[in-house]
This record gives C-alpha cells, sequence and structure tokens, in this order.
C-alpha cells in the first residue's frame, strides 16, 4: 500500500510528539523517566518497521526486479494493526508464477478500508514476486508486472500482457479479443434475459482498458426466476471503482440467452 497524504501528516505528528517527550524527560533528568521513553520509542519502531517501513521496502524492490503472477486469495484474518484507518490483515495467497508450479505463501498487507471486498477467499490478485526468494510477495497494485521473466532471466516484451490467464499474449491481439468479446456481449445484452447472480470467482486477465478499467473473467451462478440456478462465466472489462462490487460472493445482475446458458454478460459494470 502506497503512503498517503495522511498516513505522512500522521506520522509526522507522532515524530514531533515523541521527540517532543524526549525533549521534555531528559529536561527533567529522570532516569525512570528516560528508560521509559527509550522503551516506549524502541517498541513504537519496531512496530513502524515491520507493519510500516519494512513492507514498503519490500514493495518498492519488487517494482524493480519482481515477477509478475497472479495468486489466489486462500485465506483472510485480520491482524488488529490498523495504520491512519489502514487495516493490516493476514493473507494465504496460492500463487501462480508465470513458469513454475503453484505454492503457498503467507503475507501481510495494509489495505485501504475502502477496498475490503476485494479480498476474499476466492478473489484472484495480481502480485510481485521476488525472483530470488518466492517467499517475499508484494501486491502489485498499479499493474506493474512483467518486468522479468523467471524463466527466461529476460524482460517480458513490452507488447505482450504480463500476467494471468492471458500471459504472453501480444497486447494487439488480447485488444482483438476484447473487441470480439465486447461485440459478442452486446448482442447477448441486446435480447437475453436479466437475472440476478453471485460471483464465485474473479480473474484479472493483467490487461487494462481506457485507463485502469480492468479486463476481466467472471465465473457467477446464475439465479433466473424461472428455471434452476447454474453457473456460468463471462468476459469483458470493469470500470475501476466498481471493482469491489464484482467480488466473490457479492450480488450482480447479468443477462443470459435462454436458449443457450453459456452465453451470459454483464448487465452493468
Amino acid at each position: 500500500m502506497k503512503m498517503n497524504a495522511g498516513m505522512i501528516i500522521g506520522l509526522l505528528g507522532g515524530a514531533i510528539g515523541i521527540i517532543v517527550a524526549i525533549v521534555a524527560v531528559v529536561a527533567t533528568k529522570s532516569i525512570a523517566g528516560i528508560i521509559i521513553v527509550v522503551l516506549v520509542v524502541g517498541i513504537m519502531g519496531t512496530t513502524f518497521w515491520k507493519v510500516l517501513f519494512r513492507p514498503m521496502m519490500i514493495s518498492n524492490r519488487l517494482a524493480k526486479v519482481g515477477v509478475g503472477a497472479t495468486a489466489r486469495v486462500m485465506e483472510v484474518k485480520d491482524t488488529g494493526v490498523t495504520v491512519n484507518n489502514s487495516p493490516q490483515i493476514k493473507l494465504l495467497l496460492e500463487v501462480t508464477p508465470p513458469n513454475g508450479l503453484t505454492y503457498l505463501v503467507e503475507t501481510k498487507q495494509l489495505i485501504s478500508r475502502l477496498q475490503t471486498s476485494m479480498y476474499q477467499v476466492g478473489s484472484t490478485l495480481p502480485v510481485l514476486i521476488d525472483p530470488n526468494d518466492k517467499d517475499y510477495i508484494s501486491l502489485d497494485y498499479d499493474g506493474r508486472g512483467g518486468q522479468m521473466n523467471a524463466g527466461s532471466g529476460g524482460s517480458f516484451d513490452s507488447d505482450s500482457v504480463p500476467v494471468g490467464p492471458w500471459a504472453g499474449m501480444r497486447k494487439q491481439e488480447a485488444e482483438k479479443k476484447l473487441f470480439d468479446i465486447d461485440a459478442r456481449n452486446k448482442e447477448i445484452f441486446a435480447y437475453g434475459t436479466s437475472c440476478r447472480a453471485i460471483v464465485t470467482k474473479y480473474t484479472w486477465l493483467g490487461i487494462y482498458v481506457n485507463g485502469q478499467n480492468p479486463a476481466v473473467e467472471i465465473e457467477v451462478q446464475v439465479l433466473p426466476v424461472d428455471r434452476p440456478a447454474f453457473a456460468a462465466n463471462t468476459i469483458g472489462v470493469v470500470m475501476e471503482q466498481s471493482v469491489p462490487k464484482f467480488q466473490v460472493g457479492e450480488e450482480i445482475y447479468v443477462k443470459y440467452d435462454p436458449n443457450n446458458t453459456s452465453k451470459v454478460t454483464i448487465e452493468h459494470s
């Protein structure tokens, strides 16, 4: 998570408060007071190092040398730690590197309290992996993955999709594929039947459209009113601000072909 203005102000305020307390205690020449202040500063410094500064240093390093990959959320726990209203969560992730077998890794991350719905069991997240130690990992908030390829030791072609199910596909080819899918989705939207659906899996395809709007594959349990529920999947582009609405467990609206239930599209994004 990036350090925002509120976090910076909070840290500066805390630092000023600690400095003032140290000066005040030193002025009293109280040995006990000085020991207490040293202990408090030590505990606070250790906490901030583990919770904030060390993860930020790892994230910044992986932004330069990290291998882009995807990770499925297997378990989410609240650590009880909050920094400037941003909660820290503990994630158990099943990581799928571009080249290699999947593996499990635990990580603690500070996240925005406005994005908690994105971190649900079953969600797929873009991540960056340390090429020298796969247990070092950070969430790829900015889609910076793909700067290195662990299999070849070289760089991904800047014109290819770096991570996700479409990894390695030329971006021009991916955009054409999305264009064709969008045309089919519009046909379904024109004559399809509208109904509720529950998201069962959300997967980023590794590409953004018109800014930071992700192309995604969404698996859903469709809930028609006149026939049994059925599973389906659809591919489309979701508006950036709507991403939390399409996470696992969320209820959305879709349209489906009543004569071919494999044809489903998102009704609103």
